[in-house]
Parts: structure tokens; sequence; C-alpha cells
């Protein structure tokens, strides 16, 4: 017994020292390099998307054409809010000598040079979006553009020219010309800072209300699809048109820089409403899964009795509805009444804007995440998929394009030096959680293919009853007129048999509690059986 014992510490030894050693070796020894995913301003994928670029870019061609030592297409547009709520276009020209940098620590746009300086002018706006001036600047000391006086989730910037990071000159940030293109942008009011004042006297010359008290007691933030998804996601044929459902809440600035999991258990407030929402197949329990229901189908569509249903009730997410008039906006309002600060205290706070891409159907637009998925695993702050834009034939092949899955927008650093008095949340009578995952259970009513069928929109069942209507549902269908035809033992075992079929089904509608027990009793008294051959 003695010699048996010795083998089973040797052996156990043995493993436990393989593993001590192998975990260094497979150590992660790569170093975090910095990019711009990191910054807080918005990366547009063409110069179509920065407002008045057209006029800025002429008057660069103009320059050249006087300076012809400034010949060049390197450069970089700007577009955004400043801290005087005024709106400013900025161009910065780089002559062929120059090397643009981003300075992360800083937040700047940064240049070496051994002769000619950037070129940069500016066009001012006001709030209406009018012309008012144009400057021309001296660029120099290094520093080509400095975000410092900027609300960042209002600028819009296109880099038409190689950039590298400031601390790293090797770290390329150069954005990629085959990148998906940027989905939509935000913006807010007020423009977004620390230190925000909500009591005062508006100063707005000429306008009706100038002089007048005004309180602050909300947010509006407006979403905005670009026009560079637009293009990019023009229909073929009339196929398929692809827009984005998106998800508003607000965070703690502590946990702006987490997973979107983290970020979401921390949510103190999550912007809802009250509609009708569409939703994929297994999705009926308002839960996202990994299946068709949490993005739009690229394989074989199910039949539609299996692949559709719907629910009313309170959802978090807002559809950018496509339209061939105008560019799909949103506008939702984050109550301050309905944060409770006192409970939540933070130095600053910030809003998520989570989008998902969707496709229309012919039952209207599919849902993404109506809620989302309990352990949020299928949820990324930013990830691209292939999405085809038409059917494919044999005179048209199926041609795929590149866009952002998820993709996530989060604002600059917020507070004010008061609040207003807290409020519970509510909507439509139902009393809104803090956090997107308090959204799971929320819908009034439910139905399936079924039952819109038997009973048009009114025959719903609360979420509770249609998960017990769906069980029946499967029971009846596994088991309603089965004939196993056991004519041989091998037909037991046989995977496509009836009997097989039954069995795993049987297994299936087993509460996971119980299988997890059930398995752990077989693992320990496996494991005791060993012990003992060995100590026998």
């Amino acid at each position: 017994m003695k010699t048996k014992l010795r083998r089973f510490v040797s052996i156990l030894s043995a493993m436990v020292l393989m593993i001590c050693c192998a975990v260094p070796a497979f150590a992660d020894d790569t170093v975090t390099r910095n990019d711009l995913s990191k910054v807080k301003w918005n990366l547009v994928n063409s110069g179509s998307d920065v407002p008045h670029f057209d006029v800025m870019y002429k008057r660069s061609q103009r320059l050249i054409d006087s300076f012809p030592e400034y010949k060049s297409d390197n450069y970089i547009a700007i577009y955004g809010k400043k801290s005087d709520e005024s709106y400013i276009a900025t161009f910065i020209l780089f002559p062929p000598d120059n090397t643009a940098f981003y300075n992360f620590s800083e937040n700047k746009f940064m240049f070496k040079t051994e002769k000619y300086y950037p070129q940069s002018f500016q066009y001012v706006y006001d709030l209406q979006d009018k012309y008012v001036v144009d400057q021309g600047l001296q660029v120099g000391n290094g520093t080509a553009f400095d975000f410092k006086y900027y609300d960042l989730s209002s600028c819009q910037v296109y880099i038409h020219t190689k950039l590298y990071d400031w601390s790293n000159p090797d770290n390329d940030l150069t954005p990629d010309p085959n990148a998906p293109p940027t989905p939509f942008t935000v913006d807010y009011s007020p423009s977004l800072k620390t230190g925000l004042v909500r009591k005062g006297t508006l100063v707005a010359p000429g306008a009706s209300n100038d002089g007048q008290e005004v309180e602050t007691n909300s947010i509006a933030v407006t979403v905005k699809m670009t026009d560079a998804f637009l293009n990019a996601s023009k229909p073929i044929s009339g196929a398929y048109t692809y827009s984005y459902q998106f998800t508003c809440f607000v965070v703690p600035s502590e946990y702006k820089d987490s997973d979107i999991k983290t970020m979401s258990e921390h949510a103190i407030y999550t912007a809802a409403q009250d509609n009708l929402h569409y939703l994929y197949y297994e999705n009926e329990t308002l839960d996202v899964d990994d299946s068709l229901s949490s993005q739009p189908s690229t394989g074989e569509l199910a039949p539609v009795s299996e692949q559709w249903a719907n629910a009313t009730g309170v959802s978090n997410c807002f559809l950018l509805e496509r339209d061939n008039n105008n560019t799909p906006l949103r506008n939702v309002t984050i109550d301050l009444h309905n944060i409770d600060f006192e409970k939540h205290k933070s130095d600053s706070y910030n809003i998520v804007i989570l989008g998902h891409i969707v496709r229309k159907s012919e039952y209207g637009w599919t849902a993404y995440p109506s809620f989302f998925k309990s352990d949020c695993s299928s949820l990324a702050l930013e990830s691209t998929k292939e999405y085809p834009m038409n059917f494919g034939s044999t005179e048209q092949p199926v041609v795929n394009k590149k866009f952002y899955d998820y993709y996530s927008v989060i604002s600059a650093d917020w507070s004010f030096k008061d609040y207003p008095k807290f409020e519970p949340h509510k909507v439509g009578g139902v009393t809104v959680g803090d956090s997107p995952l308090d959204f799971k259970r929320t819908a009034k009513g439910v139905q399936d293919y079924n039952m819109w069928e038997q009973g048009g929109t009114d025959n719903t069942l609360k979420p509770d009853d249609f998960d017990k209507y769906k069980e029946q549902k499967k029971l009846d269908e596994n088991f309603g007129s089965v004939d196993f035809g056991l004519d041989s033992i091998k037909s037991v075992f046989d995977g496509s048999s009836d009997f097989f079929k039954f069995l795993t089904a049987s297994i299936g509608i087993l509460p996971t509690t119980f299988l997890t027990i059930l398995i752990s009793f077989f693992v320990v008294m496996l494991a005791i059986c060993v012990v003992k051959w060995v100590l026998k």
C-alpha cells in the first residue's frame, strides 16, 4: 500500500510541477500600445462626415497654388463645439517634410518638421451653424491642434495623413482606410464638462429669452447616423437595409474604461421607452443569446413561424430608423431627477451609447438587445463582422461588407455643482431599474407567430406565462405522437433515431441545477473509488 501511495503522491507532485513551469511559458510579454480607440472624440472615415469640409479643402488648394512648397495631400480636418458654445471647423495642412503625431497624455495633435510649419485655419460658426468668421492660424512649438477647450464628444475628426504616437514614434496610429465606416456620432446639450452650473441667467443677445433665469434638469443626447455608413450600406437591388439600434446609460467615471459587463452592472441610469419591439427566434424570454436573436442572420433563415415574436413593454433600446429622405437621428433625454446622485456619489459621470447593427425585414426592423444578456458575454464595446448586401444569384454573387457589429461612444467626464431632488424613474407606469441588466423582464405582453395568427396583436401573455407556454409547446412538439421504432438495440444509440431525439430532449428539459448536482455526484463517487483503489 505504501508503494502505491508513493506512486500517487509522485504523480500528483509531477503534475503540479508541470503546471507551475508551464504557466510562465505562456505569460503575456506583449507591450500595451496606444490606439485611437482610446480617444473621446469621434474618428470618421470620410471628409464628408466633417461639416464644412469642402470649404476648408478648397481653401487648402488655394494656399498650395500660392505657396507651391506646401503642396501636399496630408491633412487633418476637425469639427467640434467649444466651451463658449461656438462650433469650430479646423483644417491642418501638413507640408511634405512634416510628421504628424498624437499626444495621448495631453490630448493634442503634434508635429515635427525641419523647415515648413503646418498651415492651419479655422471657420467659426454660431449655435445655428451659420458662418461667423474665419481665422488663419500660426502653428508652432510642436502643437498642431489642442482639444483642451473642446467638447470632445462633439468633435468629428478625419485623418488623411500618416500619424504616429508622440510617446512611442514606432507606434503607427494611421487609420485603416479599409476599416468599417463609423456608424453614428453623438452630440450632447449642454456641452459636457465637470463643474457645470444648473441655474443661472441666460446670455443670448438677440434671442427672445435673453436675460431669463434658466435651470438645467436634463441632458439632451442626439445620436446621428454618418453619411459614410449610409453610403457604404446602400442596399443593392433593394435586398438588405441596415441601421443601428442603441442603448443609452450613465456610469460613474471610475467605470468608464471597463468592459461592457462591468459598466452595465454599475450603471446608475438607463434611458427607456414604452413601445413594441420585434424579437428573433429563441428571444421570446426577453433575453439575448448568441443565435439569430442577437444579430442579423448571415445564413439560412428558419421558417417565419419559428423566428418571429414580438413584445410590448419597456425597452432600453432606440432605433435609428432609416428612410430615403432624411439622415437617421434619435434624440434621447436624460432626466437628472431620475438619477440618485446621493446614492451614487462620484466626482464625475459618463454617458455610454452602445449600438448594435440591425437589419430590416418584411416584418420591420429586427431587434437587437431590447434587453441585455444576463452575463453580457455576447456584447462588446467594439467589434466588426461581414454582412451580405444582396441575396445572391448566378448572375450576381453575394457581396459582403464589413460593418461594426457593436460600436460605442463614451462621453467626456461631466458633473454639476448641484443636482435636483431624486425621483424614481418611471416609464409607462413601470419603475425602471438603473442598469440595462434590469430590463430583462419588463415586457407587458409577449406573443409568438402562432399566437398572433390566432388572435392578432392583443393575444399576448405575461413573460412568465409565455415561458410556460413555450415549454409546453416544446413538450408537445417532442412527445405529442412519437413512434420510437426500436427494431434493434443499435437504434437506441442511433443519433438520428426518434428515441435518441426523445432521450436528448428529455435530458434537455431537466433543470440545470438538477443536472449539476447529478454530475457532481458521479464525479465525487468516481474520485472516491480511485482513492480507495490507490490506498487498497
